[in-house]
């Protein structure tokens, strides 16, 4: 696997949950890959990270950690269009890619039809699903 795509849960849930997902993710990978994120999942988190609460201040969290990210591993942001949930299940069958998701629906349809999935394990480390 040289890609992993995260979703807007994923990458909230590094605040709310203190993991730290470079170190996770280097942790379970088998060797170098670039994380994905995909355009819709960046609007959003711009989106939240306007708003008050604290989803917005783990949207914040994200985007500053993402730059922090680029001297660990590869980042690319890829353009998608339409439902980022969508867009995300296309492209990881496309092109072979895992998915980091908490989305239990987004996890169960991904996993059915064969992609790797990466979540939460416990409320502290991550693993394959």
């Amino acid at each position: 696997m040289d890609r992993i795509v995260a979703d807007t849960n994923f990458l909230l849930a590094q605040f709310e949950y203190g993991i730290d997902v470079p170190t996770e993710l280097l942790r379970i990978s088998d060797g170098p890959f670039t994380l994905v994120i995909p355009s819709a999942v960046k609007k959003e988190l711009l989106m939240l990270a306007g708003r008050n609460g604290s989803r917005a201040a783990a949207a914040r969290f994200a985007l500053q950690n993402m730059e922090k990210w680029r001297g660990r591993f590869a980042i690319s942001e890829e353009g998608s269009e339409g439902k980022a949930d969508e867009w995300i299940f296309k492209y990881a069958q496309k092109n072979k890619a895992a998915v980091a998701t908490n989305d239990v629906p987004l996890r169960q349809r991904l996993l059915a039809s064969g992609v790797p999935v990466i979540a939460m394990k416990g409320k502290s480390k991550l693993d394959y699903v």
